[in-house]
C-alpha cells in the first residue's frame, strides 16, 4: 500500500512536471508571442548579410528563443558594442545565459539576455532589430517600430513582412526594413 502511494506520487509529480514544461514552451508563448521554432542556418546567414553590422551597433533580438542568432552574430562580428535577447521562456532564457558563460569575457560583456517581453521595451536604443516573429503580431510590431526605432535602423523580419511598410530588400523569407 505505501509502494503504491509512493509510485502514485511519483507518477503526479512527473505528470506535473510535463504539464509545466508544456505550458512553458508552447501554451504561453502561443498566446503572448511565437512558440519557439529555430532559424535555418541559411536564414541565419541571410539575417546577418542584411544587418551590415558596425562596431558601434547595438542589435536586439526580439525572441531570442535559443540564442542561436545572438551567437552567430558575435562569432562573426566580435567587434558590435552589445546585443540584447528578449525570450519570454524562461527554460529558453536560462539555457541560452548557460551557453553565454562559455564564452570569452570579451563576447560575454556584450550579451544581454533578458527574461522580459520586448513589447515592454524601448527599441529607440537599437541599430539593429532582428526577429522571427508570429504573422498576428507582425501589423502591431510594425507599429512600435514605426514609433520607437531610431532613423536608419534596420529591421530584419525573418518569414513575416510588415502590413504596411514595404521591404527595402528580400531575400526569400528574409526581409529588410529601413526605417
Amino acid at each position: 500500500m505505501e509502494t503504491e502511494l509512493i509510485f502514485m506520487a511519483i507518477v503526479l509529480f512527473f505528470l506535473i512536471s510535463l504539464l509545466i514544461v508544456l505550458l512553458m514552451y508552447f501554451v504561453i508563448p502561443f498566446f503572448f508571442g511565437a512558440p519557439f521554432e529555430a532559424t535555418r542556418s541559411k536564414t541565419v546567414k541571410t539575417m546577418l548579410e542584411f544587418a551590415h553590422f558596425k562596431k558601434e551597433d547595438k542589435v536586439a533580438e526580439l525572441g531570442s528563443g535559443n540564442g542561436k542568432i545572438i551567437f552567430k552574430i558575435i562569432k562573426k562580428h566580435p567587434q558590435i558594442s552589445e546585443i540584447h535577447g528578449f525570450e519570454i521562456n524562461p527554460f529558453l532564457v536560462l539555457k541560452t545565459k548557460s551557453k553565454v558563460k562559455k564564452l570569452p569575457k570579451e563576447l560575454r560583456e556584450k550579451i544581454f539576455i533578458h527574461w522580459k517581453s520586448f513589447w515592454k521595451e524601448d527599441l529607440s536604443k537599437y541599430d539593429k532589430i532582428l526577429f522571427f516573429q508570429y504573422k498576428t503580431i507582425m501589423s502591431r510590431l510594425e507599429k512600435k517600430i514605426k514609433k520607437e526605432a531610431k532613423n536608419n535602423a534596420k529591421i530584419i523580419s525573418n518569414w513575416w513582412k510588415f502590413p504596411n511598410i514595404k521591404p527595402k530588400k528580400h531575400k526569400g523569407t528574409v526581409y529588410l526594413y529601413e526605417i
